[in-house]
């Protein structure tokens, strides 16, 4: 059984992620505040995990851009230290450069807001980290193929025009075919001339009673794409997300599990983003 004795700690490599709801139980320890879930589901490394930085992204820009004068200072300092691993990550590994970017100055932007938690000295040095943030985001440009250190290596741009555009219709969101849009003018090309592209995003995010409201012959589908988001949103797909579970309400990564006290598999229910949002807020 799992038991308060049973403390799991960052340091041991055999603790699995996971936080329980605030309980009275003498079985569960409670989450009590924002910034210890933050630290029991281990969100600040989990950034490195490509299946879980989206889910964490979309956490981050909902507490970012809707709910900075809801958070205390300490979860405020929590969500900074979250924004900062994703910036490294972005950094080093040169991916998601524009969301790193938005997130930061979004951040920010926030610390602007008077009601925002935490005495001047703490909102000023929150403000540094996050311009020496933005800084770090600034400097990076995005690789090109010039950048090549190899020029008789073989480039994507080697690759015949029908299948690249197979892949540029595999990308799943608008935001990623505008950063790639920025790797080469060939590609600019291609996102902008070939109404395809954006046909099959449409496709993807929006039911066909949904187009047919929006798309006329005068309307591109890039057109039609960008005015079917401002009316229904985008179609959210993550490759890892919490869940949580129905015996022992324990929040969890479902692709890694949770010690629950119930011996066989017990069910759980998908959390997404915005509703792990909610519950942080009323912790």
């Amino acid at each position: 059984m799992w038991t308060p004795a049973m403390k799991d700690s960052a340091n041991d490599k055999d603790w699995i992620p996971h936080c329980f709801v605030k309980s009275t139980s003498k079985e569960f320890i409670g989450c009590t505040s924002m910034s210890e879930a933050f630290h029991r589901l281990d969100l600040a490394r989990a950034v490195n995990d490509v299946r879980r930085f989206n889910f964490i992204c979309k956490v981050v820009q909902i507490l970012v851009e809707e709910k900075l004068p809801n958070l205390s200072a300490t979860a405020r300092k929590s969500l900074l230290g979250i924004l900062t691993a994703i910036c490294f990550r972005s950094s080093n590994e040169d991916v998601n450069v524009s969301t790193a970017k938005d997130l930061v100055k979004n951040f920010g932007n926030g610390l602007d807001n008077v009601n925002v938690c935490g005495s001047p000295q703490l909102v000023s040095r929150h403000h540094q980290t996050a311009s020496s943030l933005l800084d770090l985001i600034s400097e990076k440009n995005i690789r090109t193929a010039a950048d090549a250190d190899d020029e008789s290596a073989l480039t994507f741009f080697d690759l015949p025009r029908e299948v690249i555009m197979l892949v540029l219709r595999r990308l799943p969101d608008h935001n990623s075919l505008l950063e790639t849009a920025q790797v080469h003018e060939a590609l600019q090309e291609m996102i902008d001339g070939e109404d395809k592209i954006w046909k099959s995003l449409c496709t993807f995010h929006f039911q066909e009673y949904q187009i047919k409201k929006q798309k006329t012959c005068e309307k591109s589908w890039r057109q039609a794409f960008f005015d079917l988001k401002k009316y229904h949103g985008c179609r959210e797909l993550y490759a890892d997300l919490i869940h949580i579970c129905c015996h022992c309400k324990a929040l969890f990564w479902k692709s890694l599990g949770h010690p629950c006290v119930r011996e066989t598999t017990a069910p759980s229910v998908r959390v997404t983003p915005r509703q792990f949002v909610d519950m942080l807020i009323y912790l």
